[in-house]
């Protein structure tokens, strides 16, 4: 479960990553995990703002995030990540899609009426299957999309890290 933003060959170069990304390959995992529930959680619950008039202005912002984070999970730890993402939030979505004992669900899917906008009564359909789309379309893009480049000091600011590391150690010593 390597990915290329986190194979960085020195400690210095892995500290520069963000700090999801220095930990191990489980640990990013899990990640990964949090991360699907969380975009499932609050895709669903934004996913329907301007429903009721035709505006899918709550769509766009939650498949939005939904990219974002399948996006960082591939590049925290490769396909196996953006796989656990997505079998994750479609499930809370799938979840949330299930009517409840007392009748009230999350994501109407499929119901017609002719006093309700169409995109009223389509919006849990479109935010189901863009989700699951979205990540498929991650999985076969390129590799190098999805790596964090780790900045090269300059050389002045090496040298100058230098100095300070020498006169660190030479008050150390004294």
């Amino acid at each position: 479960m390597t990915s290329p933003a986190v194979s960085a060959k020195t400690a210095a170069q892995k500290a520069d990553l963000p700090w999801s990304y220095q930990y191990n390959a489980w640990i990013r995992a899990l990640i990964c995990v949090v991360a699907g529930i969380v975009v499932g959680v609050c895709g669903t619950l934004v996913h329907r703002l301007g429903a009721q008039y035709n505006a899918p202005v709550g769509l766009v912002l939650a498949l939005l995030i939904v990219g974002i984070s399948a996006w960082s999970s591939r590049a925290r730890s490769g396909v196996v990540g953006l796989g656990l993402h997505m079998i994750v939030s479609s499930g809370v979505v799938a979840v949330a899609s299930a009517t409840a004992m007392s009748g009230d669900i999350l994501v109407p899917m499929g119901f017609y009426s002719s006093t309700i906008p169409f995109f009223s009564q389509y919006a849990g359909w479109f935010w189901f299957f863009g989700m699951i789309v979205i990540q498929i379309v991650m999985v076969f893009l390129p590799r190098r999309w999805f790596v964090i480049p780790v900045l090269k000091k300059s050389s002045a600011a090496h040298r100058s890290d230098m100095a300070i590391a020498a006169a660190c150690d030479k008050a150390a010593r004294q």
